[in-house]
Order: C-alpha cells, then structure tokens, then sequence
C-alpha cells in the first residue's frame, strides 16, 4: 500500500522561511494571519508522561523473581508471585492490580526497552525525542506543529523533556492556576492592584501594544535578536483572544487538584502530576492545544528504593486514574493517546542502601481509549532483566534479531499517528531505524497466560 502525503497546515517552506528568522525565534508559524474568528483543534490529542529518574519496571510492567545463585532482584518476590490480567503481567505491589484491572484493555506495553545510557540527560532526551543526540523535536512538538501550528497552545509543557528543532513554540506551565491569569490577565491584574489602576490606564497599555512603536520592522537599526523578541511578542498578543475561551471550561477554585505530598521514611515526596494533567486536559477541551508533557519526579532511588518506589506506582495509579475519568467528564477521552516512559531502569539487584542503581533497560506504557491493539505486551528481557532481541517482523524472540530502543517506539508512534511522512518532510526522520509493528493487534512477543496468572478477564 502507498501512503500518500497528509495536506500539512504547517509547509516546508513555511518552517524554512520561519527558522530563518533566526535562533532566537524558535518556532516556525506566524500567529500575524490568525482567521477573524476562533476556531478550536478538532483532532486527536498527544500527552507524554516522563517518570523522571529511571522507573524500575520490575516493581512495574515487567516483574522479575529471584534467580537461585544470583543477587535478589526485588523483595517483593520472596512473598508474592507475578499477577496477570489478560496479557499483561504485573508485580503484586502499590496498586498495580486496580491499574491494569481498570485499563488493561487499553494499554499496550513495550518491555526490553534499551536506553543504551545510565545518563538521565541522555535517556530523558531518548526517551522524549526517540534520539540520543541533540537536534530532533519531542514526540509532543512534531504532533502540534503538524496538527495544530496556529492554535494559541498548541504545545504545552507542564513538566518533562521538551524540544521543538525549530518547529513550534512551546508554553511553559507550573500550575493549571496560570490557565485563569491567561484567559483573563486583567482580571487577575485588577484583583492584584485594586484601587491603584484605572480601567483607562489598562486601556491605554493595550493601545501601545498596538503601535508601530511595536513593530519589527519599523526601526531599520533595530538588531535581529530584538526584532525577533518583538515578533514572539506581537503574535503573543494576536492570539490573546482565543485564550477566552479557557474561561468557559475552566473549573471552580474548589475543583483544582492541588499537590500532593507523601512521606517515605525520613524523606518527603511531592507531586503536581494531578494539576498538570488538570492543565493540559483543560487547554484541550477549550480546544487551544494538540499536545502536552507532563512528569512524575522521585524515581532515581540510589536508596531506600521498595518504600518509595511502592508510594510512587500507587500515586500514578491513582494519578491515571484521575486523568482518565477526568477526560471522560470532558467528553473528550476518546481523543487521547498518553505514552509513558522514563530515563531508563533500575539495577536488577540492591545496593548497600537498599537502592537501586541505573540500568538502561526499562519499558514504555501506551494508552487509548478503547484501542484495538490494547491488552498486549510486546518486548521482551530475561529473568535477570536483560533486554531480549526479538524479530522486527513478528516481534518474537529472534537472536538474530534487533533490540528495541526508544528510537524503535517513536519510529512506531510516528507511524501510527501519521507524523512520520512529516518529519521527513522537514529533515527531522528517524534514519536508519527498522520500522515495528507495533500496534499491529495480531502481533505480540508472548502468548498464552502466565502460571502465576491472576484475575484474568
């Protein structure tokens, strides 16, 4: 079958003309054009959830027991057995069981996943980019910039690794009570100087936004590195308007999740997963955005690694859960794909502090509503946590085979979301990288149920 080009709202020349203005305006769309009236994103929406850190999956997606004669992977497993439900096998800790109980049918989980680094820059930057090097746009930017280039947030970044390669700008959140100050920044500016400005005096800041006293292009001296920061400003002010619609979907004070703190021994552990999640669902139901980052910190445990690893999966279950009924009550659930992954893994034994160290081979966690390729595991490691190579075609255990990087799941997730033939298109391809079937729903690297298997559907 040919594939044919998707008619990109976003041009090569375009992106050419635009990264021409320079490294100091990293975007590639102009808001000077915007349409008369707004007009809200329609299409599926993109959200990446980075366990910072390095996650350890064997407490996780692809639990391990104890080897006779070598180190003890995880405590867990001198009272417990591995569970199961449908195809997904999972350590009995935190809340697991509800997690997988609750949205197995929508997940797809890619183990064996070699980050080739014990470096968090590197394996955050694979993980976000599917490259370990510099210079490729996250999963997150190349969807809004196909998709949704001219929305006014389009791409947003509440947490995580995040880069663009010139495509598109991003907006940079650290609480979903910013979303308010956005939508209606006079507001907020008048509750914040009461009795000390003047609805003239706002008027009469709005009417200098306006002037040619503003305009790049009117001052032949102006240097380029000021011309650019007028222009990022002038288009911030274009699209001003579209913000409002914020107002409309945005909840109550009491209705805000708020952040969370846990305590794991003598350390404390917070976490804003809930109110990023809030944001960036929010930003797409007004229909202002495409795509969103997100992150859970904590999980670099050199020490004191079962406690607070067990707080963790029980907050992100809990987290997920929340995102998902949430997206249901905004009635747009069925438009999401969510990709979790992390830096790397963790050492398949403790160390003197009962931690664990980092291992590059960890595993990926894929979501949506209703997906015909959920209830599957493809990716394989041993008994000892070492990743397995598997065919590129079948996607089973092949020696001769390849091992899967995060550049193989981006390959995938471009593929599946049509942002493959894109990225070409603006020199921005993963190359050289073998094409998996990932979210082929006939395929996975093991069939039939684990011995251990626990309510299975």
């Amino acid at each position: 079958m040919v594939r044919r080009r998707p008619r990109y709202k976003l041009s090569r020349r375009q992106f050419i003309e635009n990264s021409l203005l320079g490294a100091f305006l990293a975007t590639s769309h102009s808001h000077l054009s915007l349409a008369d009236s707004y007009s809200p994103y329609e299409g599926k929406y993109l959200v990446s959830l980075q366990l910072e850190g390095g996650a350890d999956v064997t407490q996780f997606c692809d639990p391990k027991t104890n080897t006779p004669g070598e180190k003890k992977i995880n405590n867990w497993a001198d009272f417990g057995e591995p569970r199961q439900t449908g195809n997904i096998v999972y350590a009995p800790v935190a809340h697991n069981q509800w997690l997988f109980d609750r949205y197995g049918l929508d997940t797809l989980i890619v183990n064996g996943v070699d980050a080739q680094t014990n470096s968090h820059n590197t394996g955050q930057l694979f993980n976000a980019t599917g490259s370990n090097s510099e210079g490729k746009p996250s999963l997150t930017a190349l969807h809004a910039a196909m998709n949704a280039p001219e929305e006014a947030l389009s791409y947003s970044v509440f947490g995580g690794v995040s880069r663009t390669a010139g495509l598109i700008n991003y907006s940079l959140f650290d609480n979903v009570n910013q979303l308010r100050t956005l939508a209606d920044p006079r507001k907020s500016q008048r509750q914040e100087f009461e009795g000390k400005r003047r609805k003239v005096e706002f008027d009469f800041v709005d009417a200098i936004h306006t002037t040619e006293a503003l305009d790049p292009q009117g001052d032949a001296s102006m240097s380029p590195r000021r011309k650019a920061s007028l222009e990022r400003f002038r288009n911030a002010r274009a699209i001003r308007p579209d913000l409002a619609a914020l107002t409309e979907v945005f909840p109550g004070a009491e209705a805000i999740a708020q952040q969370e703190n846990f305590t794991v021994g003598d350390s404390r552990i917070w976490s804003t997963l809930k109110n990023q999640m809030q944001g960036a669902l929010l930003i797409f139901k007004a229909g202002l955005g495409a795509s969103a980052d997100l992150s859970l910190a904590s999980f670099d445990t050199h020490d004191n690694h079962d406690a607070q690893h067990e707080v963790l999966y029980t907050h992100l279950a809990d987290a997920l859960g929340f995102f998902w009924e949430y997206a249901e009550e905004l009635g747009i659930a069925d438009r999401i794909l969510l990709v979790i992954g992390s830096d790397f893994g963790r050492t398949n034994f403790y160390n003197d502090g009962e931690g664990k160290d980092h291992w590059p081979v960890g595993s990926y966690i894929i979501m949506e509503r209703n997906a015909p390729w959920g209830n599957r595991v493809v990716g394989l490691t041993d008994e000892l946590h070492f990743a397995k190579r598997i065919n590129p075609s079948t996607l089973r255990e092949d020696r001769n085979g390849i091992l899967i990087t995060p550049a193989h799941v981006h390959k995938a997730l471009q593929e599946y979301l049509g942002l493959d033939l894109f990225a070409e298109d603006m020199g921005l391809a993963l190359r050289g990288v073998e094409s998996l079937p990932l979210f082929d729903s006939s395929l996975q690297s093991v069939d039939g149920l684990s011995p251990y298997a626990r309510g299975i559907w």
